[in-house]
């Protein structure tokens, strides 16, 4: 009858042993698993969204002056930027644009929303649509309250996903 007794006692306390061990195991499994997938869907949105910057220009008359051409009392830097992706962007406004120039560093330009009554500020226009998917031109203008100087500017666009562009021009 002992030898029962201690059997049953080691059956149970295995029992209580397993039961444990998933109990602590399991959730570490399922928690690992749900970032894996999530990392994985982020990687294949990124792959799957470009975005290229086609032209950069100054606000500039045909003598390389600057011009207010659009009459709205600013210096503007024209930033035309392609969604060559498969992925659509959803809220452009999340983007980050930044400009180094004349031997400057880059400078973080904050958009309109986000800039109150700063200069340089950017905002947007959507050229060829109503949002910016897959084969659509946004219009950056960054706006400035006096002329740069003129000289060799480059830019950087950043979508909230992490893929960027950089493009090179002068004014």
């Amino acid at each position: 009858m002992d030898k029962v007794l201690a059997t049953v006692l080691l059956i149970v306390a295995a029992v209580v042993c397993v039961t444990l061990v998933i109990n602590a195991v399991y959730p570490a499994i399922t928690s690992s698993s749900g970032a894996l997938g999530s990392a994985s869907a982020r990687m294949t949105e990124r792959m799957r969204s470009q975005v290229e910057i086609i032209h950069a220009a100054g606000e500039l008359d045909e003598d390389g002056s600057w011009q207010d051409t659009n009459s709205n009392n600013y210096f503007d830097v024209f930033v035309w930027v392609k969604n060559i992706g498969a992925e659509p962007v959803d809220d452009v406004k999340r983007c980050d644009v930044f400009l180094n120039g004349n031997q400057t560093v880059w400078a973080w330009i904050p958009y309109v929303d986000y800039a109150e009554d700063n200069y340089p500020q950017w905002n947007y226009v959507i050229e060829n649509g109503s949002d910016w998917s897959t084969a659509t031109t946004v219009k950056i203008e960054i706006s400035y309250d006096s002329p740069l100087a003129s000289g060799e500017y480059r830019i950087k666009t950043l979508i909230p996903n992490g893929v960027s562009d950089d493009y090179y021009f002068s004014m």
